[in-house]
């Protein structure tokens, strides 16, 4: 039977169906052209951003720069006054300019993120991320692999290595080969006792006669 002699009551009509609402799609009604310019500005800004972010890096440093060409004129002077006569200015007050200078170097330093640091008798282990052997020393003072002299101090920026420490290290003295035992000595022979009588020696049986010859 065809579909057309199916009875009414058996056909879905408009009274079968409900309304929904048709979902919102985000940009569908924006222009191809108003997109473009929109992605193009926050592309702009991103780029005003880091150029913002870099200039007032390289301010930082600029300022970080010369407060310490500052203090190493400072330092200069410091130093020039350690050629002056001993009656001019005491031992202890030139250790303590100095360790002035160079703490508030230091400080400068921090301040723009940078830290220094020395590995002197540190262990091989702690410092294999950020230093460079350039020499050994074995020596029976060292009980383990440590850093003996440092070279050049290590430089950290924001807490990663820029700059490796060249330091030389200490290492235990190999142990002494053993030494060869010393070969016996052979034994003297007993000394004869003066007490004791020799035994003569066997006589010699003695040879045949020899027969007479005639003249």
């Amino acid at each position: 039977m065809s579909s057309s002699d199916e009875p009414d009551a058996v056909r879905p009509g408009w009274e079968n169906f409900a309304e929904r609402p048709v979902p919102e799609v985000h940009g569908a009604t924006t222009a191809p052209e108003a997109e473009l310019a929109g992605v193009l500005q926050r592309r702009h800004e991103e780029l005003a951003a880091a150029r913002g972010a870099s200039a007032s890096a390289a301010t930082r440093v600029h300022a970080t720069l010369f407060e310490l060409a500052m203090l190493i004129g400072t330092l200069e002077q410091q130093v020039n006054r350690t050629g002056e006569p001993r009656e001019a200015v005491d031992a202890e007050l030139r250790h303590r300019e100095l360790k002035n200078v160079k703490d508030r170097m230091l400080d400068v330093l921090r301040g723009a993120g940078v830290e220094v640091r020395d590995p002197k008798g540190l262990t091989a282990d702690e410092v294999l991320d950020w230093a460079d052997p350039v020499h050994w020393l074995q020596s029976p003072e060292f009980d383990a692999e440590v850093v003996a002299e440092t070279n050049e101090y290590a430089v950290f920026h924001d807490g990663a290595v820029v700059r490796f420490a060249q330091v030389v290290m200490g290492a235990p003295a190999p142990a002494p080969a053993p030494a060869p035992k010393p070969e016996p000595e052979p034994e003297a022979p007993p000394e004869p006792d003066p007490q004791v009588k020799r035994e003569p020696d066997a006589e010699t049986p003695p040879g045949p006669t020899p027969a007479p010859t005639d003249t």
